[in-house]
This record gives structure tokens, C-alpha cells and sequence, in this order.
């Protein structure tokens, strides 16, 4: 090492890992020297049990391994922390274009039976240690211009959990089969992804084949590994540590998922509706967008044509479910019914302002853990689709005056090395406030056990369309006018103003009774697409590819408003992805050691006279859908004037509202936003029906609230 004054083992004081070790960038390029980097890195590919792309050889996975040098130079074994992302190898930013492109395209007919053919394992011929392969790689193994992307480079995390290396921890990133320098396909929210993912944990812990190269002849072992394993991550990344942890693989000891998926069914619909955005609702879109082996010099032409038909076929199974639940295609995704299996930990990350991964998967995860048994924790902030520590950006919030990271390690300290520092008797709920983002509340439980209830006072009947001209409706301003006002598009429905202070806190259940008033349904209600969206992913709400009625969608709303304007968190753009933050400390954020600090930041306030609570969608062909996506399997076909009862769940949140303001529950047809095909139809609703059971931290005053 550079400097003796270092230490050579980890050091934990006050309960977490000190920034005790030496640093040296990944990213050097020319400038970066195995022989004397403090960081160790080389790619290992660990052996899955899967031939995917049929050539005679178990696939292999590229592993990127980041470990602090002294524990290669066997001073101590190091826990690992694992981010199993499939965007890192690279991406296809063209995914639309080529969405557009293959729409029409014919493919030779791929047999997704010919993925379960079992293939031998390698036989090595020899082993290399971690430090001989180390001081053979170069950077170039992980750090290159992405082909897929205009500006992009590979790894482009490398960096971001630099906080961990110097504390002592090995961290490991993979993008999985299907990208650059793996085998076999992308295959989202399937066994396959799932379990290549969990052969790099099996490697880490010492029960897997790992090999030097491509050519899979020289093992090689984590032979600097203690066997524990963390997963973290956001999004795709923090959906994969829950679907490892639902194998009950050994060695995983916790899992830090932030905004993770739990079900990758309601994440793209919900209650049988489309809910994500139009354009990327086919799942090969994702696969295709994460398939960098296309940037695979040694591929052939046919090997690359295979893995666009494997994505074509994956394009047709999914349309012949329309936005229904199936089992078969959704089933392996659903990772929350094999809650029996997880045998780790969780501190379960998620903003809830939140519209890309939506709050209801974060509460799926918790119901799972509860299920398990196992322990967990949640952390819920009022930011949008972020970690709250954004080292690509420079900045984090604070989590109730604490580093983000700080917490995170002293979760995985005790989990991983054992520390004992009472991170297990955190509360179940650490959640920042919506009305002060500087205040931050706890609760022991998640679950309440109160509710509130708000129910109509309206007689007769409301009619609403999907006439978007007629209510002055376009992407840009959805909320702003439903937050405000009922047009023929959406029904509105006001309790009046509290007198106190109330805190929701879980699942709003909305029910009503509403019938198809109009449209023609032989023709499929007259489909048009107002996102440009490609003509295969359009063919997914039609009766001539399904069989069946389908997505004739309500857009449920609940949302704070008040006659004069009050700040709120919320997002600014139509995709309802972007919260701006504010820099209130340059290098506020502390991350120790050789390593630069990043800002202090805080969530940027917009002056409204509503703010959206919270959301859902559903289809009425799907009466029989309730809160677990599998109830979404049977669809009906709707006729005018037959009523059918809907109990509509809304994402999960944790919201307080305050004196003066009211509740608003606003029923509308089409979300411009949402919308992959804008249908002409209306729907009457039976004013006597509707109420909502919402579920409140503390017994209220007024146990039911009138909706005017």
C-alpha cells in the first residue's frame, strides 16, 4: 500500500466501517497499474446452469470485481456488496427506432423450450488467484465507450459506491446475461435473469465456478471473500436483490432494494390497465434496450439474428395477453409469491413521489418480508425516481440529519461483518413528511390500525369520456386541470376541509359501481395512437391479436387541495419523473477518505392549489382485479348499461393532510401520459357507490367524511 499510516483490516467505530483503506480510480485508462492500484479489479464470468443461445456451452456471466487490496493480499476476508444492474455493460439507446423498425419484421419461430435444454458444466484445466488475474487485466474490461449510447461509458457506476471501497468492503457489479461480455439473453423478470444473478452470490459465497475469460478453461476463486453478500441498488438494480432474495440463496445476508420491483406485471399495468409509459410496454423493449452483446465483435450474424428473434417472440407472447395478468408469462416475475424462500434481511429504500416504479411495489415487498418473517426495514423520502445519495449527479439529501450511506453501512456491517450496533431495532418506518421535508416521523409498524372513510353524498348518476379536446386535456396538464376542476373527462368527488390534521398511511381502496355508457366495441372502440408509439407494442390492447375487450381504462386520482396555493413536493415534468433539488451545502455529503464529498441537497417546492396524493388504474373489463396482480387474469366483455362493482387499490403512501384542506377523489377515463391507445368510449358511474377506505396512522374525530 501507498501509506502505512492505513489500515490493512476493516476498523468499525460507533457501529460502522471507517474510510480506513486507499483509494485509486477504476477510470484511468492508460495511468491505471494493477501492480500498484490500492483498489483491486479484474472480470471473472461465473458459469450459470443455462445454455440460452443454444451453442453447447453453459452461459457464462461477466462479473466485475472492486476489492480493496490488502484483502486480496490475504489480511482479511472482505463481505461483498453487489449491485446486479443490466444497464452497466451498456445499453440500445435506439430503442424506440427499433421498436418501429422490427414492429413488421419477420424472425425465424423461437422455441423458448429450446432455453430449458440442460448442458454439462465446463471441465477446467487449470486456476489462477484473484491477485494473478488482477495483474493481468486492464481497464478496457470495464471501462470503454458504450457502443449502444452517443455519450455514454460502460460501468458508468463504476464510481458510485467508492464510499464502501475504502471502508473495507468488496464491491461486485454485473449486468447479467445478454450484455456485453455474458452469454445468453435478456430475458426480463424471468428465472433466467434471476438466477444468473444468483450464481454470482453462489460464486461469491464459494459454491460456484467462476472463470478467467470467455474461453472458460482456468477457474478462478473469491478465495478474498468472507461469503457474505449484500445487494443494492435502484430500479432494475433494486429489483434484482428481491428476486435473488426470494431463491433463499445462501450467503445473501441482507438486501438494500431502493425503488426495486416486486411484480413486474403491475409494474408495467395495474388491475388489468396499462399504467407504465406507452412507449416502453413491451417488455422486449427493456431486454432489447439492456441487450449490449449486440456490440459483441465475435458474434455472428446468426447469433445476433437469434437474439432479435428470442426478443420477437418474447414481443407476441406478451401481446397475447393483452394488459390481463397470465400466468405463464408473468408468473416467474412475480417474485412476491415466493415470500417463503427469503431467508435475508431488508432495508427497503423508495420515494414516494415516485411514478416510474410505482409505491405499490415497495408495499408488495414489505407484505412479502412480513410474510417471511424475516427482518426488515423501510425508509420512505419525498423524492421521485432517485437513491438518496446520487453520486452520478453530486448530491444527496440527508435522512433525518444522517448520510444516506452512513446508514446503509451500519445495516450492512452488522449483517455482513456482524457489528453488533442495534441496526436491526431500527423502526419498521423512517419516513420524511410531505408538509416539512426537514422533519422525519417513525412508526413501529406499517401496517394501521385505523381507517378513515369518505363517502359520496351524491345522487344519479356522472358520465365521463375520453373526449381530451372537449376537457382541455393533454399530457402536459392532466393533473393540473383534474386536481381542480371535474370536466367530462374526470368526475370529482370533495370531502370538506379538515378541522385537524390527518395521516394516511398504506393503500387507499376506491369502490364504485360503473358501467360501459358508450362506445363501439366491434371496432375496438376506435384506437388511435397519440404517442407515436410502434405498431407491434399498439397491438397490444387489440380484441383481433387477445380475443378479447380490453383496456377500456379509469384513471383514479386522490389528491390535497385548497382554495388558497400551499407548497408541496411534486414532480414538474409530463412524464412526472423530475423533482429539481437545491444545493444547501457544497460538500455537504461526507464520503471519507481519498474520496470528494458530494452537495447537500434538498427537494425544490412547487406553489399549487392541489398536489396529487396518490394514483391508480384499471380496466372495467377486469372486475374481478383487486390489489394482487394475479386477481387481474379474467377479463369480461363490457355492454352498455351492465353495471359491475370495481374496488380500485391506489399505490401506497404515507401522506398528511392538514388543516384547511380537503380530500379530492377524482374519477377520470384516459391518462394522456399513460396513454399507449387513446380510445373513444364513456362510462357512467352510479354516484351512490362511491366511497373510499383509507387507511390512517391514528383514530380520527370523524370516522367518515363526506364526498360532495
Amino acid at each position: 500500500m501507498k501509506d502505512n499510516s492505513y489500515s490493512k483490516v476493516p476498523v468499525f467505530e460507533n457501529g460502522l466501517a471507517q474510510p480506513v483503506f486507499p483509494f485509486t480510480d477504476g477510470k484511468t485508462g492508460e495511468n491505471y497499474d494493477p501492480a500498484t492500484s490500492d483498489i483491486v479489479r479484474y472480470c471473472v464470468y461465473v458459469e450459470s446452469d443455462f445454455d440460452m443461445d443454444g451453442d453447447g456451452k453453459r452461459d457464462l456471466i461477466k462479473t466485475l470485481v472492486q476489492v480493496p487490496r490488502s484483502a486480496v493480499e490475504g489480511n482479511y476476508k472482505a463481505a461483498s456488496l453487489f449491485e446486479a444492474r443490466p444497464y452497466c455493460a451498456g445499453v440500445q439507446e435506439d430503442g424506440y427506432d427499433h421498436m418501429k423498425e422490427v414492429a413488421e419484421k419477420e424472425y425465424r419461430k423461437f422455441d423458448f423450450n429450446d432455453l430449458k435444454k440442460e448442458v454439462a458444466p465446463r471441465v477446467p484445466t487449470g486456476e489462477i488467484s484473484a491477485m494473478d488475474l488482477a495483474l493481468k487485466s486492464d481497464p478496457s474490461d470495464w471501462y470503454y465507450k458504450d457502443k449502444g449510447s452517443t455519450d455514454s461509458m460502460v460501468y458508468e457506476n463504476l464510481d458510485n459506491f467508492n464510499y464502501y471501497l475504502v471502508r473495507g468492503f468488496a464491491v461486485i457489479t454485473s449486468a447479467g446475461l445478454g450484455a456485453l461480455g455474458s452469454d445468453g439473453f435478456n430475458y426480463v423478470g424471468s428465472d433466467y435473469e434471476r438466477d444468473a444473478f444468483k450464481a454470482v452470490v453462489e460464486w461469491l459465497h464459494g459454491d460456484r465456478v467462476a472463470y478467467a475469460d470467455r474461453t472458460g478453461t482456468i477457474i478462478t476463486k473469491a478465495d478474498w471473500s468472507n461469503g457474505n453478500v449484500a445487494m443494492t441498488g435502484r430500479s432494475y438494480a433494486g429489483t434484482m436483490p428481491f428476486a435473488v432474495a426470494t431463491t433463499g440463496v445462501e450467503g445473501l445476508k441482507t438486501i438494500v432494494p431502493v425503488a426495486g420491483i416486486s411484480d413486474w406485471y403491475s409494474q408495467q399495468n395495474m388491475q388489468g390497465a396499462q399504467r407504465y409509459w406507452p412507449k416502453e410496454m413491451l417488455n422486449s423493449f427493456l431486454a432489447y434496450y439492456c441487450s449490449s452483446r449486440y456490440h459483441d465483435e465475435t458474434l455472428s450474424e446468426k447469433q445476433k439474428d437469434d437474439i432479435a428473434a428470442f426478443h420477437h417472440e418474447l414481443s407476441l407472447q406478451q401481446l397475447k395477453c393483452g394488459f390481463d395478468y397470465d400466468e405463464e408469462f408473468w408468473g416467474s416475475g412475480n417474485y412476491r409469491l415466493h415470500a417463503d424462500r427469503i431467508k435475508c434481511s431488508a432495508l427497503i429504500v423508495q420515494g414516494l413521489n415516485d411514478e416510474n416504479v410505482s409505491t405499490k411495489q415497495f408495499d408488495m415487498m414489505v407484505k412479502a418480508f412480513q410474510k417471511s418473517g424475516q427482518t426488515f426495514k423501510t425508509i420512505l423520502h419525498q423524492g421521485p425516481h432517485i437513491t438518496p445519495t446520487m453520486p452520478n449527479k453530486n448530491y444527496g439529501i440527508l435522512i433525518d440529519g444522517k448520510f444516506y450511506d452512513d446508514i446503509v453501512n451500519e445495516w450492512i456491517s452488522h449483517y455482513l461483518y456482524g457489528v453488533e450496533n442495534g441496526a436491526e431495532s431500527r423502526p419498521e418506518v423512517l419516513v420524511q413528511t410531505n408538509y416539512d421535508q426537514k422533519k422525519w416521523e417513525t412508526s413501529d409498524s406499517w401496517d394501521t390500525d385505523y381507517s378513515m372513510k369518505l363517502e359520496s353524498a351524491g345522487t344519479g348518476t356522472s358520465v365521463i369520456d375520453t373526449d381530451w379536446k372537449a376537457a382541455g386535456i393533454s399530457a402536459e396538464n392532466f393533473d393540473d386541470v383534474m386536481g381542480v376542476k371535474s370536466t367530462n373527462m374526470g368526475q370529482r368527488y370533495v370531502t370538506d376541509p379538515f378541522e385537524e390534521a390527518v395521516t394516511i398511511q398504506g393503500t387507499v381502496r376506491l369502490n364504485l359501481r360503473a358501467s360501459l355508457k358508450d362506445g363501439d366495441a366491434d371496432a375496438d372502440f376506435h384506437p388511435e395512437n397519440p404517442n407515436d408509439a410502434d405498431t407491434l407494442t399498439m397491438k397490444l390492447g387489440s380484441s383481433k391479436v387477445s380475443g378479447r375487450m380490453d383496456d377500456v381504462e379509469i384513471a383514479v386520482l386522490l389528491c390535497d387541495v385548497c382554495d388558497e396555493e400551499f407548497d408541496s413536493i411534486q414532480t414538474v415534468d409530463p412524464e412526472r419523473n423530475i423533482i429539481p433539488v437545491e444545493t444547501v451545502k457544497e460538500g455537504g455529503i461526507i464520503n471519507g477518505g481519498d474520496l470528494p464529498a458530494f452537495n447537500e441537497a434538498e427537494f425544490s417546492t412547487v406553489h399549487k392549489k392541489y398536489r396529487v396524493i396518490t394514483r391508480a388504474f384499471a380496466d372495467l373489463c377486469n372486475p374481478e382485479a383487486g390489489y394482487e396482480p394475479e386477481t387481474a387474469a379474467n377479463s369480461i366483455e363490457l355492454k352498455k348499461g351492465e353495471y359491475h362493482d370495481y374496488h380500485v387499490y391506489l399505490c401506497a403512501t404515507r401522506y398528511t393532510i392538514q388543516p384547511g384542506h380537503s380530500l379530492a377523489l377524482v374519477i377520470a377515463t384516459e391518462d394522456p401520459v399513460n396513454c399507449l391507445i387513446h380510445k373513444t368510449y364513456s362510462i357512467e358511474i352510479d354516484n351512490t357507490s362511491v366511497n373510499a377506505i383509507v387507511p390512517v396512522t391514528a383514530e380520527t374525530k370523524d370516522r367518515t367524511m363526506t364526498l360532495k
